[in-house]
């Protein structure tokens, strides 16, 4: 049973998917499929891509830097809110999310402070700057994803290979002009593992494409389905309120500095272990709202559970709802929104039913990085400022349009709300975020607890 994960492997399929989407060269694709399910040893791009990428996002230097990077965008364009504004609710996250997220991956040179990349990407992001007629040339290489993962002709799917070849295009001239040596330890060991492998350097810029698709495009759906939930519900807004204020620390200026009177610092190394509320309900926001299948390809004929036979050639898929909404598992209130649900002192049958970021060999190995951006977005936000639905009414929101290979998937419809300073924090207030060094992981999956369950 120990070899089952190359039995029913994802690699092989994790390939193919790539080459799909990215539209990478014989030379690359070659290389891609060397060894590709590790049969032959650890060797061979693929099967060793993991362990080049999870240094610099496990808990340590590497994704303390990014952290910070993070931290402090966010931060910023916060700062831009100092009065009442509206505006719709998903658009506005993606746009901080995206911003923040590949700042502190790219670095400086970043591709994506160009907005017409971030529409390319995204599409309706709204930003005064971009061309609007450009849309009817790139449209979004995310939303036609599905037709390039199916390997569709270019004719299907027109708009979303422009939309590729743009990006492929600024990553080219990003890693030509040496960006990844200013930017994140990521970056830089995606870069060295490909270089080490003879990976052509427009192959390259093309991986960094589904790179983008990896880091962007279930971050910023799962921070509007937590701000969204906190907000709509008075209870969980209020526990989690109570318990980030007590990782807040404020310094009073005696005279007052530039144009503030005090600063309040949230500390978010300390928040990360501190506030089992707010981290159970992210918890529970993957769990109701994660759609991802699982997908595995039989390598060969297997008896699955001693019951199931399993065929070589089929494909086995694993919805996540089928483990998530599971009432034996979770409860009668399996469909509600339940953010105590994940605290520590809640008991559950199964602990590994929870599968918001994956498991086993294929856990995903950003879910640190991710989840501290969604908490230090989530913290910043409801501790500055209250939020009224347009209407006065939270809406009940559907995904009914989601592509099937979305994991956590956007709204059907976007929210127009209004955005509000709390009374008490006032625009001469100063707010930084500190994020220490730290090896701590947040529990955010079975294996995550596990770990910090073994002595050092």
């Amino acid at each position: 049973m120990s070899d089952q994960y190359k039995t029913l492997a994802f690699p092989p399929l994790q390939a193919k998917l790539a080459m799909n989407v990215c539209g990478s060269s014989k030379v690359a694709n070659d290389i891609l499929n060397t060894n590709v399910n590790g049969d032959e040893g650890f060797w061979g791009y693929s099967i060793t891509h993991y362990k080049a990428i999870h240094p610099p996002l496990f808990p340590g230097p590497g994704l303390d830097a990014m952290n910070r990077v993070m931290a402090q965008k966010i931060t910023s364009s916060l700062e831009r809110i100092q009065s009442s504004e509206v505006f719709r609710l998903f658009d506005f996250i993606k746009r901080e999310v995206t911003l923040a997220t590949t700042d502190s991956v790219y670095g400086d040179q970043n591709p994506f402070k160009d907005p017409t990349i971030v529409e390319s990407f995204w599409y309706a992001c709204q930003s005064e700057q971009f061309d609007v007629h450009l849309l009817t040339e790139y449209r979004e290489f995310q939303e036609g994803v599905m037709c390039l993962l199916m390997g569709l002709p270019q004719s299907f799917v027109r708009e979303s290979f422009k939309a590729r070849e743009l990006l492929t295009k600024r990553f080219v001239k990003y890693f030509e002009d040496n960006g990844h040596e200013e930017g994140s330890a990521l970056i830089k060991a995606r870069y060295e593992h490909s270089i080490e492998h003879k990976i052509p350097l427009e192959d390259i810029a093309r991986f960094e494409t589904a790179g983008a698709i990896a880091i962007l495009t279930n971050t910023s759906p799962t921070c509007f389905w937590l701000v969204y939930h906190l907000y709509s519900s008075p209870s969980a807004l209020g526990d989690c309120r109570k318990e980030l204020g007590q990782v807040l620390s404020e310094t009073s200026h005696g005279i007052r500095e530039g144009s503030f009177d005090k600063t309040i610092t949230l500390d978010l190394t300390q928040a990360k272990t501190s506030c089992p509320t707010l981290l159970s309900s992210l918890q529970e926001v993957l769990r109701l709202h994660s759609v991802g299948i699982s997908t595995r390809l039989v390598m060969e004929d297997h008896v699955l559970a001693d019951k199931y036979l399993l065929k070589k050639g089929g494909t086995v898929m694993i919805p996540a709802p089928v483990q998530h909404r599971e009432a034996a598992t979770w409860g009668e209130n399996v469909h509600s929104f339940d953010h105590r649900r994940f605290l520590p002192n809640e008991k559950r049958s199964n602990p590994v039913a929870f599968r918001g970021f994956g498991g086993g060999t294929t856990l995903c190995p950003g879910r640190h990085f991710a989840s501290t951006e969604i908490f230090a977005f989530t913290a910043l936000m409801i501790l500055r400022f209250d939020m009224q639905p347009s209407g006065g009414t939270w809406k009940e929101l559907t995904t009914n349009k989601a592509s099937l290979w979305e994991v956590t998937p956007r709204p059907d419809e976007d929210l127009t709300v209004s955005l509000v300073p709390r009374p008490g924090f006032h625009a001469d207030i100063k707010w930084e975020v500190l994020v220490t060094d730290s090896d701590k992981m947040m529990p955010i999956a079975a294996e995550d607890v596990d770990a910090l369950r073994q002595p050092n």
